[in-house]
């Protein structure tokens, strides 16, 4: 199995719980790839500690730690979104997260974010050395963490701004099995153009440097649920819809909210672990 994670913030809890239910299951897994808070699920799936990984959804995200409007509106606080917080002060400090294990290729640790210097996207493939940073810069959302991460040469931003939901890229095509994408948003979601007041944000608060990219991602996004969709009625990708009824969106913070997705991603693993498995 080629497993393919979408982000959408804090929406990523409920595909956390599809990943410890694979894993549980004990699918057979090749691949995994994923883009902004994707990446985290995708770098704990590679290790095997989705326990670990439901445990951060549940009890790190919830409350101000994590998202706080109150630092994004303050100038001399640090950014709304406590992605050096999760990173730096929770994963690395209390050693949730295995770097050998989650890169040393079984399965195989993939990685995207956006090149704001060519508005494209950027796979990559960490190293335990470079992981931690790599999912910096996946994760780094232009509007709540206003940050650009230099990695290896490169200065990039959220991956889901180009790559959203990274299905065909060309690294994944070097693996055995079906290619199962989980998706935190239905795949008839479409992104809109951004108006003239939050155009107008954007210049107040996302750097110079990834404002082309930022402006441009309804265009990336909507292309790429287009080849989507193509790929899923060819019959060449399975594709994971999450419940109509599902409790999160991007910046949720209620921990029962945030609870309730992680079941509803856990469920969900199970049925594909089933239809897998029957194939």
């Amino acid at each position: 199995m080629r497993l393919v994670l979408e982000g959408g913030g804090v929406r990523a809890a409920y595909s956390a719980g599809v990943c410890k239910a694979l894993i549980d299951e004990n699918v057979a897994r090749h691949a995994v790839v994923g883009s902004s808070s994707g990446s985290v699920n995708a770098a704990f799936f590679a290790s095997g500690q989705t326990d670990t990984l439901v445990k951060l959804w549940t009890e790190f995200v919830p409350g101000t730690y994590f998202i706080s409007w109150r630092r994004q509106l303050t100038p001399w606080a640090g950014p709304g979104l406590g992605i050096d917080l999760m990173l730096d002060d929770v994963i690395l400090e209390n050693g949730y997260l295995d770097l050998h294990a989650a890169t040393r290729g079984d399965p195989a640790l993939f990685i995207t974010a956006t090149d704001v210097d060519g508005c494209m996207a950027k796979v990559a493939r960490p190293n335990a050395d470079n992981l931690i940073e790599w999912m910096r810069a996946s994760l780094a959302l232009p509007a709540a963490y206003n940050r650009i991460i230099s990695v290896d040469g490169g200065h990039y931003i959220d991956g889901g701004v180009a790559s959203p939901v990274p299905f065909d890229i060309d690294e994944l095509g070097q693996f055995p099995g079906p290619t199962l994408v989980i998706l935190t948003r239905h795949i008839t979601t479409k992104k809109r153009a951004t108006n003239w007041y939050e155009r107008a944000f954007m210049h107040t608060i996302v750097p110079r440097r990834a404002r082309k990219a930022t402006l441009a991602q309804h265009q990336l996004h909507n292309a790429t649920m287009q080849r989507l969709s193509e790929a899923m009625a060819a019959g060449s990708v399975m594709v994971s819809n999450p419940p109509p009824n599902m409790p999160i969106s991007r910046l949720t913070k209620d921990r029962v909210a945030i609870e309730e997705g992680v079941h509803m991603g856990i469920a969900e693993g199970r049925r594909l672990a089933k239809l897998l498995a029957s194939e």
